[in-house]
């Protein structure tokens, strides 16, 4: 069986401020073996439910941050930035299963250091009007190919997210989101069990997704207007509003790799001080 674990940051054990996510700090260096362990506590839940080809995906910021001679042998990584698909790399066809360990809700929601894909420039992101998260889009990618989300770890407000597009999956709640950059947080000690458990359980009841059909609108609100000038470069990214860009394709795979784009451009114009 071969699962798919794309790995996040900012919904790991204990983690509740960008202090504890950006590459290259303290708080980073601590926190990515934390990000490794709850990748490991996966690995354990998946192998004993009978998984024996686990890839785990790094999908945080620089994507180098899961500490490869801490990972448990039993997985390989694909660790670096530049990916044809991003979080969800090395999901295709010959995947039986998808976990989202570390994973949070999107941008202007209530969540741990809620952003969606980008931390500062977007305001708000719709996916066909429903309010779209990192795992909303990554699932929906995922379920275009007949795989399943079978695992979420993060905070509880990323697992209510993650039940109205993984209903069937197995949830691990590593903390309680008491403000944006506030939890109250369980020890790594038990959440490695926790994890492992969800992962045991949503693999063991394992079923195959039924695909959203298309048209896949997405509706993005910026946090500036020149982002929306920046990202409208990309053919088919129409403005909308002073501070709004909206763009349609027919697969999901298109409309994730368009906002991929989108995300670059958009940073790229994004100034240090004014956004």
């Amino acid at each position: 069986m071969n699962v798919l674990i794309s790995a996040d940051m900012e919904g790991i054990s204990g983690v509740t401020s960008p202090a504890d996510v950006n590459p290259g700090t303290p708080g980073w260096d601590h926190f990515r073996k934390i990000m490794t362990a709850d990748v490991n506590a996966a690995v354990a839940g998946f192998y004993e439910a009978g998984a024996r080809n686990i890839v785990v995906n790094d999908s945080h910021a620089n994507m180098h941050n899961v500490v490869v001679d801490l990972l448990d042998p039993r997985a390989t990584l694909i660790s670096g930035r530049h990916k044809k698909h991003c979080m969800v790399e090395g999901v295709t066809k010959s995947t039986d299963a998808v976990a989202f360990i570390g994973y949070h809700t999107a941008a202007g929601q209530q969540g741990i250091m809620s952003h969606t894909y980008s931390g500062d420039i977007y305001n708000a992101v719709w996916l066909n009007e429903e309010i779209c998260s990192e795992g909303y889009m990554n699932a929906l990618f995922a379920a275009e190919l007949g795989v399943p989300v079978v695992l979420v770890s993060g905070d509880d407000l990323t697992i209510e997210d993650a039940k109205r597009y993984a209903p069937d999956a197995g949830f691990a709640t590593v903390k309680r989101c008491v403000d944006r950059f506030t939890a109250e947080c369980i020890v790594p000690e038990k959440t490695f069990e926790i994890i492992k458990s969800a992962a045991h359980d949503g693999l063991s009841r394992l079923h195959k997704p039924e695909p959203l059909k298309g048209p896949f609108t997405f509706r993005i609100e910026f946090a500036a207007a020149n982002q929306v000038i920046a990202a409208t470069h990309i053919p088919g990214v129409n403005q909308t509003g002073t501070r709004e860009a909206t763009y349609t394709f027919d697969t999901m795979e298109k409309a994730l790799r368009c906002f991929e784009a989108v995300t670059i451009l958009g940073n790229t114009s994004r100034d240090a001080v004014y956004g």
